[in-house]
């Protein structure tokens, strides 16, 4: 081999070395965190969010949710590409992960290619952050952000109390406390064998549940005490509405249009107990509070219950509150389910998520009842 022949040799060769232990190092290397947080805790508004990967544009407008829609925005939601990345190899969240919602309006409802809607203009930003470091202790260890709805944005944010919004999340989010069953990007690419991996969420069913258990007791101690005549079991319960003994409480005049997972109409009933706390603005509601909702379909037709009744003072994220849900007339037994959640029991997880996260105490409906 010539010297020529040789130096050429010894440049590839050492190009090819090169490049082996640079692709070395960044396998080595952990996956980047694009976002950081103040000495105080606070989130850093992040920055280069629209380069992510978008995962989709939910809206649920004031339109479609009798004028009053908790959200009416347009959300363009974004994950950071190493997570999502992970989710494909792993079907899982990794720790680390940050969701960005870009907050847009409802613009114009007209274009060429038909009615609809259209987006408007920028609103505001929000976050989730899932980071076992700075979260220990929250459900997931999710936490979640807010930098305004207006602009200029807010440079940092602090987290939103756990309740605000992972009540709703655990209850209802598809994986993980990420609503991935309104994302069709992020369902098809899923990968792994997980599927609905609730990260360790405590199972609130009202049955094997021991804090639940324990509600049930606490109630027979503390709300026959207070004079509550009101079953809670789903049997007693059911007698008790059927027969209709909650038609001399306060109650709504008509069959009210609902947005909520209640049917299409519902009328409410309130007992003197939560009648007299809702009036007196209390934010928390004494032992013994109760509503029920009938609830009727399109035709206006009854089909079922559902009922809450306080049974301790503490609340205790749901756990305090005996729920029951009948989706029959005639069926005790005809009773929700989502997934490992029953909707009766002390803590039900298919009551608790929505009406911790939009209820004052657990109660959603606004006072005076119309």
């Amino acid at each position: 081999m010539t010297l020529s022949a040789r130096r050429l040799t010894l440049l590839v060769l050492a190009g090819m070395l090169g490049t082996g232990t640079i692709l070395v190092g960044l396998q080595s290397q952990p996956a980047s965190v694009p976002y950081r947080f103040t000495g105080n805790g606070d989130l850093v508004r992040p920055e280069g969010y629209r380069e992510w990967v978008f995962v989709g544009t939910p809206v649920t407008p004031n339109d479609l949710n009798r004028g009053n829609a908790p959200f009416p925005e347009f959300h363009a939601v974004y994950i950071d590409v190493d997570s999502f990345a992970h989710w494909k190899r792993s079907g899982q969240f990794r720790d680390g992960t940050i969701l960005v919602k870009e907050l847009s309006s409802v613009g114009s409802k007209k274009a060429s290619s038909g009615n609809g809607y259209f987006m408007g203009e920028f609103l505001g930003l929000e976050a989730t952050v899932k980071s076992k470091q700075h979260f220990p202790d929250e459900p997931g260890n999710w936490a979640y952000f807010s930098f305004g709805h207006e602009y200029p944005l807010a440079k940092t944010a602090s987290a939103f109390p756990a309740l605000d919004c992972n009540a709703c999340h655990e209850d209802n989010a598809g994986d993980d406390w990420v609503f991935t069953q309104f994302y069709p990007v992020l369902r098809a690419a899923k990968g792994g064998a997980a599927s609905r991996d609730r990260g360790g969420a405590a199972k609130h069913d009202g049955a094997t549940c021991p804090a639940c258990q324990g509600a049930v007791q606490r109630f027979a101690e503390t709300g026959k005490a207070a004079g509550v005549d009101l079953p809670t079991n789903k049997d007693d319960l059911f007698a008790f509405v059927k027969a209709g003994k909650h038609k001399s409480w306060v109650h709504e005049s008509t069959k009210r249009e609902t947005d909520a997972p209640h049917g299409v109409y519902v009328t409410t009933y309130l007992n003197a107990i939560l009648e007299k706390s809702m009036k007196a603005g209390n934010q928390v509601h004494p032992v013994g509070s109760a509503a029920v909702k009938e609830m009727f379909d399109e035709n206006k037709d009854p089909y079922g219950y559902a009922v809450s009744v306080k049974g301790q003072p503490d609340s205790q994220g749901g756990k305090g509150w005996y729920w029951y849900e009948t989706l029959s007339t005639t069926d005790a037994n005809a009773i929700p389910t989502r997934g490992d959640r029953t909707g009766e029991g002390f803590g039900a997880g298919v009551c608790i998520g929505c009406h911790g996260r939009f209820g004052i105490d657990y109660v959603v409906i606004e006072y005076p009842l119309e």
